[in-house]
């Protein structure tokens, strides 16, 4: 098999059979871009196109800057600044595959395997019959690049920062304007480098991305889309970009009054820069929506309707993975309705013929919000920091008013239960709306009180029905502290699992999205959880729905059971919950969604802190194999616990199994990014065991950590 540019350009380039005279630069940019691909490497083709313009925006930007303030400068300053510049470019070149066919396929793993399995003659396409591995390889090469491509560049100009500031000293002796200048100028380029790098380069390799998947669908090899970058980081970029037009425009004309023709120039130019950025962001918005369109009218047309994403942007590869779900239930229904029409009589009279099909439209449509309306619940209840989590999903049908998240933070955990007014699709519409409007509001720095104002701003701006919603929200530290939160939500339920008490937790505060007044009465309430302790959380449809007798299920009830399942996990009450509601509503209508989410500290919690600190203890007074016993134990009791992977890190450093070591303190800087106990650890373990670039990289993370520190490490 073997899939060319052409072939999958054909249906995202409808119009190319008449020639339009806008089409020109189109044909003169891909006509040299496949010449240089053919006599070098698509890898350099692309970087000569993404970098290379990066490199010329930025250049021009530097000229200007250093024209506007009047900088002066020593003639062998800038014969060195030229030799470096253009030693740069020669080295970067090389990197990305200009000596490709003198067997150099270039420098780092996203580029050899991009050029090794991309052929440039006769045509830019994908080779044949690679190995499933090598396709895997090169999809994630594709989908990493433009950032590699764009970091990769940003480091390069780090270094060469670094250089022209000694240069700098050597040649003009420390001038505080010339270094000033200098500096100023390297955060411009750093991000005019890194925008123009990284948004040419997607949009360049999105081709190539779309072929990959479109090779690997067809010879049902498994692939993952990740996002590199959002829609909303793009538009950030480009009003960055405007600011930095801003700034050396006034620059140039506070130093260059009497010079307006050299004014003029710049905006033009800037003008002209900015348009290219700009149209290089719409262009892979227009090509993700186009992609989306073309799969719209390939379902009409009786296709599968699968979008292979070009885009590396988060919002569209999730609303990609959302219509590829939604179009393979759909194609499922349509291979089941050419099933019941074969199977069908001829007796069947068109007027029932027609009943049918509407109503198979009307559940179709409905299988479609429902599946994309999934996509939105949790599914990962796993531990968080010895915090178990259940819950129980039922929608009345096949949409839901009731909607439950848990937003992990590296400090915080929130868990989240909201309940809509109404019904069906409407009230489906409006948890969509909320998901957005927590997932974009929650943050470690805010309390539930300040999160409902917000999220109630939102709703009530956007909703211009009467819709509203309900909703208890609880925030947990590492030291299981709760700061929780009430928009006019049933009471959450605390089992204090030492008393085998009951309590009911609750604030001030009105319904979310009913209105703006609402925000005067949103509360905090505070709460601590012990070992085994539990908050169960609960919409009205579990305590309001009645039996055939008219009797309510009610909260009396539903605190009894919670008391009753004290000694099981906390998945086995909130199934046995839900199993007794259906036992107590047998036969009678179901009138609400249900929905129960689960919060409990581990029972073993206690016993865990005890055993913990007994192992930092003893490796602190050096009992370094009593230490590990300890710890080993900790681990089988809570094996979530944040701390721990630093710990045993730290104990295995002190026992010399360094790879151990490295591998733990990894896993801990994953959840832990930015601390500076972790980055120092690691540094000391990469050094142990020569890796002497890995301990660097560490080391710069440090410096933005804790200057000092690293400063320390630097010595050592």
């Amino acid at each position: 098999m073997r899939i060319t540019t052409n072939e999958t350009s054909q249906i995202m380039n409808l119009s190319k059979n008449k020639f339009r005279f806008y089409n020109i630069p189109y044909l003169l940019f891909d006509f040299i871009f496949r010449t240089i691909a053919r006599f070098t490497s698509y890898v350099f083709a692309v970087s000569i196109f993404s970098a290379g313009i990066a490199g010329v925006v930025a250049s021009f930007f530097t000229l200007y800057y250093f024209d506007a303030v009047n900088l002066i400068v020593s003639q062998l300053f800038m014969q060195i600044l030229k030799n470096l510049i253009i030693s740069y470019w020669v080295i970067i070149a090389i990197q990305n595959g200009l000596l490709y066919r003198l067997k150099v396929p270039g420098f780092f793993k996203h580029i050899k395997n991009i050029n090794r399995m991309i052929s440039t003659y006769p045509d830019i396409s994908i080779k044949e019959d690679l190995p499933d591995t090598d396709y895997k390889i090169l999809s994630r090469s594709l989908m990493y690049y433009p950032l590699f491509n764009a970091l990769n560049l940003v480091g390069w100009i780090g270094i060469a920062f670094v250089l022209v500031l000694g240069v700098s000293i050597y040649t003009e002796g420390i001038n505080r304007s010339v270094i000033i200048s200098i500096c100023v100028i390297v955060v411009i380029i750093v991000f005019l480098a890194f925008t123009f790098a990284y948004v040419l380069s997607e949009s360049l390799t999105g081709k190539m991305r779309e072929m990959c998947k479109e090779i690997m669908a067809k010879k049902k090899i498994p692939y993952v889309d990740r996002a590199t970058a959002t829609v909303r980081m793009k538009m950030f970029f480009f009003l960055l970009l405007f600011t930095v037009n801003l700034f050396l425009s006034n620059v140039l004309t506070y130093f260059n009054r009497n010079d307006l023709e050299q004014i003029i120039n710049f905006f033009v130019i800037s003008i002209l820069v900015s348009v290219l950025l700009a149209n290089t962001i719409f262009k892979v918005i227009y090509d993700s929506l186009k992609q989306i369109e073309f799969a719209s009218h390939d379902l009409i047309r009786g296709g599968l309707g699968l979008i292979h994403s070009r885009s590396l942007d988060k919002e569209f590869i999730n609303v990609t993975l959302g219509i590829n779900n939604a179009s393979k239930k759909l194609l499922e229904y349509q291979q089941h309705l050419e099933e019941k029409v074969q199977s069908r009589t001829k007796d069947l009279n068109i007027a029932m013929e027609r009943i049918r099909d509407k109503e198979f439209i009307m559940e179709t449509e409905l299988d479609f919000a429902a599946d994309i309306q999934k996509g939105i619940i949790p599914t990962n209840l796993s531990p968080w920091n010895g915090i178990n989590f259940a819950a129980y999903y039922q929608p009345m049908g096949k949409v839901s008013g009731d909607y439950y998240d848990i937003f992990r933070l590296s400090g915080h955990v929130f868990v989240l239960l909201a309940d809509v007014s109404g019904h069906g699709v409407p009230a489906a519409l409006i948890t969509m709306l909320a998901k957005q409007a927590f997932s974009n509001v929650v943050h470690e720095s805010l309390n539930p009180d300040e999160i409902f104002r917000q999220v109630n701003e939102i709703i009530v701006n956007r909703v211009e029905t009467s819709d509203y919603l309900t909703c208890f929200l609880l925030k947990i530290d590492q030291r299981n502290r709760v700061i929780f939160g009430s928009g006019g939500h049933p009471n959450a339920i605390k089992y204090t699992y030492k008393k085998g008490t009951c309590e009911l937790l609750d604030t001030n505060g009105m319904f979310i999205g009913s209105m703006l007044e609402a925000n005067e009465f949103y509360e905090n309430g505070t709460t601590k959880l012990s070992s085994g302790d539990r908050i169960i959380l609960y919409t009205d449809g579990v305590i309001e729905h009645k039996n055939v007798a008219g009797e309510q299920f009610g909260l009396d009830r539903l605190l009894e059971l919670v008391k009753l399942h004290k000694t099981v996990s906390l998945k086995e009450t909130v199934e046995s919950i839900s199993e007794n509601l259906k036992d107590f509503m047998r036969g009678a209508p179901v009138r609400d969604d249900i929905s129960i989410v689960g919060v409990e500290l581990d029972p073993r919690w206690s016993t865990f802190a005890n055993v913990f600190n007994d192992g930092v203890r003893l490796m602190k007074e050096r009992r370094f194999e009593d230490a590990q016993k300890s710890l080993s134990f900790a681990r089988e009791l809570i094996p979530t616990f944040y701390g721990l992977n630093f710990q045993m890190a730290t104990l295995n450093y002190h026992l010399k199994n360094f790879e151990i070591a490295e591998k733990q303190v990894i896993d801990f800087l994953a959840d832990k990014p930015g601390d500076k106990h972790g980055l120092k650890l690691a540094i000391r373990i990469n050094r142990r065991l020569n890796k002497i670039q890995e301990a660097d990289e560490y080391l710069k993370l440090l410096k933005d950590v804790s200057p000092r520190d690293a400063k320390r490490l630097s010595i050592k």
